[in-house]
């Protein structure tokens, strides 16, 4: 994680290899990629060079435009929050900063419903870091999803670069496509023996989609869920999501809403599918006839979550529950 501080140096807290207490490195940070942070110490000849998974947090200055998004972003006030970042991305000169920005930029777009920009905006990410850090807000499609006829256009066109970020969103994007889904399933396997692991990975997960339907047995549930323990965590929302949502498919409402939560409770960076995630449980706890609880979680989405059309259905949700006859375990209109 970053952290913006006044002052112009950089603190980069660390487990240095074969520590185990956490250090402070104090500096200057050149780059913070997926694979290393590289930082220059005052009087140092040459910067020192260490692994990201040895980060554990990040000090930095940010410009006022940086700070002033983040905020608006977080108060759910997306067009603001859209062009103050556009602005700190003009402002800040540091790529590793950049790429933070436009990650922050991901989520406005996703926010619009604009897949496109989305996609765009995080292929500049990993055409200088494919490992990067973001990989986290990729816009992967892990739900059904609408996509207008520009975005199947620019899916159409990464799915024959030689740039394996680009293939793999192209890939999911039409992997449910009539006429490209074959191809984009094809794609798929190619990119799950991809030499980058996290492209691999996903590769893998995306076709787990493929098994969605009343085919999907005990078996294949308990390979996923080993599947996603051996994950690092920034690329678990997506396949947790699929597995709650497999366990929906058979009925085993209890299960499933387990998982779901997972979703808002750790991996929650992917905003879109933390909320369809939330909306999913809510409906899993109504068939169990728990209300109090189907309502404290569509709450939750209602709240953290205003701008999404599934706050919109958590709306009409608890409305409906809350004047239901098995209602009266004192929920609140």
């Amino acid at each position: 994680m970053t952290v913006a501080v006044s002052s112009a140096e950089d603190r980069v807290t660390l487990i240095r290899e074969g520590g185990n207490d956490p250090v402070v490195i104090v500096g200057t940070v050149e780059d913070f990629s997926g694979a290393e942070l590289i930082i220059q110490r005052a009087g140092a000849p040459s910067p020192d060079h260490f692994p990201s998974a040895r980060i554990i947090s990040v000090q930095t200055w940010h410009t006022a435009a940086h700070d002033q998004g983040l905020a608006e972003l977080a108060q759910g006030k997306t067009p603001l929050a859209e062009q103050t970042l556009l602005k700190a991305l003009r402002d800040d000169p540091r790529d590793w900063v950049q790429r933070e920005i436009q990650a922050a930029l991901i989520q406005c777009a996703l926010r619009r419903g604009d897949w496109g920009t989305a996609g765009t905006r995080f292929l500049k990410i990993t055409n200088q870091d494919a490992r990067t850090r973001h990989w986290n807000v990729a816009p992967l499609v892990w739900a059904p999803q609408s996509l207008g006829d520009g975005d199947k256009t620019l899916a159409r066109g990464w799915l024959q670069q030689t740039d394996a970020p680009a293939r793999l969103l192209a890939a999911s994007w039409l992997l449910l496509d009539p006429a490209y889904g074959e191809v984009a399933e094809k794609k798929l396997n190619e990119s799950a023996r991809d030499p980058n692991s996290i492209v691999a990975t996903l590769a893998r997960s995306q076709l787990w989609r493929l098994r969605m339907g009343p085919d999907l047995n005990e078996i294949e549930i308990a390979k996923w869920r080993q599947e996603i323990r051996r994950m690092p965590q920034l690329l678990r929302a997506g396949p947790q999501y699929l597995l709650g949502r497999g366990l929906l498919q058979r009925q085993e409402h209890s299960a499933a809403a387990g998982e779901l939560m997972w979703l808002p409770t750790v991996y929650r960076d992917n905003e879109e599918l933390t909320a369809r995630a939330m909306s999913d449980t809510g409906q899993a706890l109504s068939k169990l006839a728990k209300t109090r609880e189907a309502l404290t979680v569509y709450d939750e989405l209602i709240s953290r979550y205003p701008w999404s059309p599934w706050a919109s259905e958590a709306r009409e949700a608890r409305s409906v529950l809350s004047h239901s006859p098995d209602s009266s375990d004192n929920p609140r209109p």
